[in-house]
């Protein structure tokens, strides 16, 4: 696996799916939603229409993360559960 990478489990609460997604380590969270966001609006075939104000938390303690930290501050480690909302 590449250390440049970490392997997410990602929940999309809306649609009821969840994928694994690989996401840079020093992507920002910002630019994580934007990716995710259009990725799984054009995936769902417009069943998932990301909202502006769209975050990505914590699946298990449901915290939102900040904007932006990095993928690598949040300490996010292969198999780690999200969800964007």
């Amino acid at each position: 696996m590449n250390k440049n990478k970490v392997l997410v489990q990602l929940c999309i609460p809306v649609t009821g799916t969840s994928y694994d997604i690989l996401l840079p380590r020093t992507i920002s969270v910002h630019q994580a939603v934007c990716l995710i966001s259009g990725f799984f609006t054009g995936m769902t075939g417009g069943a998932y229409m990301p909202e502006e104000d769209s975050v990505l938390c914590n699946m298990e303690d449901g915290r939102i993360y900040s904007l932006n930290s990095s993928v690598e501050d949040l300490h996010l480690k292969n198999g780690s559960k999200l969800m964007i909302i």
